[in-house]
């Protein structure tokens, strides 16, 4: 074979291997022949009532095609939507980069609640896009790096020192198929004290101290749970920012025995300098970022390595692009990255899409499997929750589910319009 029909021949083949495998290449017709041409036409939401308000986004366009997205609950979302949408407007949903850039710049300043409005409206793009080009969203931010999802349980917080209840906690997760499970440990945390009703165990709040007796109870609990499970399930705990650094680490190196998944955390989020102390000085991982609003907010997290796990929220962050930066920002420095979310399986289906895209993700959570409903809100394409303790990953166009609006209108929040109307 002469080296020109050689050439020739791995030309032809490179070829046929990328127009057999490119989804993308597959969708250049779709693409071709609406590129330019779809204008997004309204923003409306939906809040669907859990253990909290869950807020529902979609963008119509004025040649039918629609995308759901979900933003994280708080106080004065639905007005940051309204007022955020007239920067979406008229504009061609397929430039989704320049649409969440647009957003940002108008919310500059004032992030916070717009920035988690800014995630519901930049993962509804997300789904529409993958919608209108016909391929999953995964593919639009650069390809898979697997095919189904690790999800750890957070599982509920039995009030009390007894470790009978935790383990029977515990149990009930490995039954629901988790291989991995998350316990709050504060359960007297700051609530309590802000309401001024008696600690049984905790002295006060305000100094954020932890009693030698709180951490017998907490390593006493955690040695029941591990014992009743057996080997192969990943423990973590959760103690929602509530302590000081010098009791964080205490309890952090209280932990090393058992060889904790992480310790999320332990500290406020607002000092990286704090955690950074706190993570240098024990074996047990710690993990933080539920409680940051964007890629500057993570900045002296990642630098300074202030934890061994980033843990971001896709619907609070600014969405699926801002949480896939973050991530390959983290993963310079070689941490990984676990995702935080509370949301309806809109949400969990989005995250599950960027988790995917994502070479450093190690899990995702799951808060509400409890809700007997909570898994009838979409229709996938025969996906379930949770498999062996994994979420399969769609590979319908763009997040490759459907609202289940029987359900959905079930489970509206009270005064809440289905998308309007």
């Amino acid at each position: 074979m002469t080296s020109l029909s050689r050439r020739r021949f791995f030309g032809l083949a490179a070829a046929a291997w990328t127009l057999e495998q490119s989804q993308i290449l597959r969708a250049m017709p779709s693409a071709e022949s609406v590129f330019g041409k779809v204008k997004i036409r309204d923003v409306t939401t939906a809040t669907i009532q859990m253990n909290y308000p869950a807020h529902l986004v979609k963008i119509t366009t004025d040649q039918g095609p629609f995308g759901i997205g979900e933003a994280y609950h708080g106080p004065g979302i639905l007005d940051n939507i309204a007022d955020l949408k007239r920067h979406v407007i008229g504009q061609d949903p397929l430039q989704v980069d320049y649409l969440l850039t647009r957003m940002l710049e108008a919310a500059s300043g004032h992030l916070g609640a717009r920035s988690t409005a800014i995630s519901g409206l930049e993962t509804a793009l997300w789904d529409l896009a993958g919608k209108i080009l016909g391929v999953p969203v995964y593919v639009l931010l650069g390809g898979k790096f697997r095919d189904k999802l690790l999800v750890y349980h957070d599982t509920g917080a039995p009030r009390t020192a007894d470790p009978k209840p935790w383990v029977e906690e515990a149990l009930r997760s490995k039954d629901y198929g988790f291989r991995a499970m998350k316990f709050d440990l504060d359960w007297e945390g700051r609530g309590p004290g802000i309401a001024g009703k008696p600690y049984r165990y905790r002295r006060e709040v305000w100094n954020r101290t932890i009693t030698p007796e709180e951490m017998r109870q907490w390593v006493r609990i955690l040695e029941e749970i591990i014992k009743a499970l057996g080997p192969g399930i990943d423990i973590a705990v959760d103690c929602h920012w509530e302590y000081n650094t010098r009791d964080a680490l205490r309890l952090a190196q209280a932990f090393e025995p058992l060889s904790l998944w992480f310790f999320e955390d332990p500290v406020p989020p607002e000092n990286a300098d704090a955690l950074a102390r706190l993570s240098a000085a024990t074996r047990t991982p710690i993990a933080t970022g539920e409680n940051l609003d964007s890629r500057a907010q993570f900045r002296p997290f990642i630098e300074k390595q202030a934890c061994d796990i980033i843990h971001p929220d896709p619907q609070r962050v600014g969405g699926l692009l801002e949480t896939k930066r973050i991530a390959d920002w983290a993963d310079l420095y070689y941490l990984t990255m676990a995702c935080h979310h509370m949301c309806t399986p809109v949400g969990a289906y989005a995250a599950a899409h960027v988790c995917a895209a994502t070479r450093s993700f190690v899990a995702l959570e799951s808060d509400s499997i409890d809700l007997p409903w909570w898994k009838d809100l979409v229709v996938n394409d025969g996906g379930k929750f949770y498999p062996g303790g994994y979420l399969p990953l769609p590979v319908k166009p763009g997040f490759g589910i459907e609202l289940n609006e029987e359900v959905c209108k079930r489970h509206l929040a009270p005064g809440a319009k289905w998308f309007g109307g």
